[in-house]
């Protein structure tokens, strides 16, 4: 299966596509750009990513979205990395586990206004790396924005695998489950 796969994957087109989604990953962030230089490249992003991709467009790349599609094809974002860098993959603890289900929440969650949806998305990721980085953590200022907090609540939720509250008693024991000692 690694020979297949490296087949697959490891062609000069996608040789860009591979190393930002290391980086990216490994520095525990959801998504990256990348310019797309030549007709090589737009076609073989264009198989991975399922779209067309044209040449010389820069191409915003999800994580979670291109994890989705290579699990598509019967393997993983973490796998083809693993395989096509040759060594093992630094992933922030449960990283790809649990954050496609909880972008796709957040995408259909009405509570976001349209024009904050980016922002609140990133102020989310920012803080859920601190909610989620270990057991004692303070209480990040962010979380007042009651949109924020009920965004980054549900993500905790299904990091932990725990139920997504319907109320405030029930966020309060997400809160216990994640390490908030206030």
């Amino acid at each position: 299966m690694d020979q297949e796969l490296r087949a697959v994957y490891r062609g000069p087109g996608l040789a860009e596509l591979w190393r930002l989604a290391v980086e990216t990953m490994e520095a525990g962030k959801s998504a990256f750009s990348m310019r797309v230089a030549d007709e090589e490249t737009a076609s073989a992003l264009s198989v991975v990513l399922h779209k067309p991709v044209e040449v010389a467009a820069r191409r915003q790349v999800s994580l979670v979205r291109l994890d989705e599609h290579l699990r598509q094809e019967g393997t993983s974002l973490v796998e083809v990395l693993r395989i096509v860098h040759g060594r093992a993959v630094e992933e922030p603890a449960g990283q790809m586990a649990w954050r496609s289900r909880w972008l796709a929440q957040v995408r259909r969650y009405e509570g976001i206004p349209e024009e904050r949806f980016a922002e609140v998305i990133g102020v989310a990721d920012r803080v859920l790396k601190v909610v989620l980085a270990g057991p004692e953590w303070e209480w990040p200022g962010e979380l007042e924005d009651e949109v924020v907090r009920r965004v980054v609540v549900r993500g905790v939720a299904l990091a932990f695998g725990v139920g997504v509250p319907g109320g405030v008693l029930e966020e309060g024991e997400v809160w216990r489950v994640a390490g908030f000692g206030g």
